[in-house]
């Protein structure tokens, strides 16, 4: 395939380009370039012009397979686009694959994360999952433990606003997955001060999260066991998916 076909065809939206996907891997080295001015295209646009539909969601997730670093701060600089925008590029899907790209791609400069992080016009969801983009970086060596801990401390008086905001759930749960004891204090005042919604979670669940990740630190948490790995091949990640989606629909 040409990369002008490449690019055609990850713009499809109602079905999982599988050719597309697997030609882009095998010319790797000629698509990221591209798929790097397609972000910045994107980014440039005016708001009421943007480019779409768009091949990003799928430009976004085979940039995290391959670990591309140079896409860190491109990627990092569109995931602060307004929530309206993320909503139509990448769906339910942010919430669950945001992490585990930026992750993937991280160059070891947790700016670009914390500026997420601290930014009130981006998504709250993108935001709380970049809070747990840093504790899996701290945990796979790539960034050092003092660095989040001095980070996540100071997050507590930087972060706004300070009520219907998720993104101090996914604050709370570095602070869980670092085992960082010495800012329970601060957990535990954001939930009395109702930062954090006691009907997502209780203060309880986090001194359990806590506690099991210190005594199992990097152990696999939650239901899914991938949560917290790093993105893999897109592939087959996404044909489970698709197929789940369909059964549930009923159009199997």
């Amino acid at each position: 395939m040409t990369p002008e076909n490449i690019l055609a065809d990850l713009r499809i939206t109602d079905a999982l380009p599988v050719k597309a996907l697997l030609a882009s891997t095998a010319q790797r080295e000629e698509m990221t370039p591209l798929f790097l001015k397609e972000i910045e295209y994107f980014i440039a646009a005016p708001d009421d012009n943007k480019p779409l539909p768009s091949a990003l969601f799928y430009i976004f997730h085979l940039l995290g397979q391959w670990r591309e670093t140079e896409s860190y701060r491109p990627l990092a600089r569109l995931l602060r686009s307004p929530p309206e925008q993320i909503d139509i590029l990448f769906g339910d899907w942010i919430t669950e694959r945001a992490h585990r790209v930026m992750a993937a791609v991280f160059d070891g400069d947790p700016q670009p994360l914390i500026d997420i992080i601290l930014d009130n016009g981006a998504d709250p969801f993108v935001r709380s999952r970049m809070c747990e983009t840093l504790a899996m970086a701290v945990l796979d060596g790539r960034l050092s433990k003092d660095h989040a801990l001095n980070f996540l401390r100071e997050a507590f008086d930087l972060i706004y606003p300070l009520e219907n905001n998720f993104t101090w759930y996914g604050w709370q749960s570095a602070i869980a997955m670092l085992g960082f004891e010495e800012l329970v204090p601060l957990v535990e005042e954001a939930f009395e001060r109702g930062m954090i919604e006691n009907d997502i979670l209780g203060f309880a669940d986090f001194e359990d999260d806590l506690n099991k990740c210190i005594r199992y630190p990097g152990a696999p948490r939650g239901e899914d066991p991938n949560e917290f790995t790093l993105c893999g091949n897109v592939v087959e990640e996404m044909t489970i998916w698709f197929d789940a989606f369909r059964r549930e629909s009923g159009d199997e």
